[in-house]
């Protein structure tokens, strides 16, 4: 496996990768770890999001089409799209209520 270093935060959740050893805080890890894993699928999200909204911008200039995107990524980005519209439905799945948990 390839190894890369870590940052981790005070509850040791990794908030940075580097491939040098000398970083502040640097620890060895592995890409296959579990830690690491979740966090670059994290970056991931992001990316897809900024994507999404670079789409959106795009078509809006009328640089393009949505449909001139193939079929599999128009129904992704729908997908997606409707995702998060419902959840911006969702008020506050609280209601109010902040100190529940």
């Amino acid at each position: 496996m390839t190894r890369i270093y870590v940052q981790r935060d005070g509850a040791g959740r990794v908030t940075g990768l580097s491939a040098d050893a000398t970083s502040p805080g640097a620890e060895a890890a592995d890409l296959g770890d579990p830690d690491v894993r979740r966090f670059l699928g994290e970056l991931d999200l992001d990316l897809v999001r900024v994507l999404e909204d670079v789409v959106d911008l795009l078509v809006a200039k009328g640089v393009f089409r949505f449909t001139d995107l193939p079929e599999a990524a128009q129904d992704k980005l729908m997908y997606r799209k409707s995702v998060r519209n419902q959840w911006r439905a969702v008020q506050n799945p609280l209601n109010g209520e902040e100190d529940l948990f």
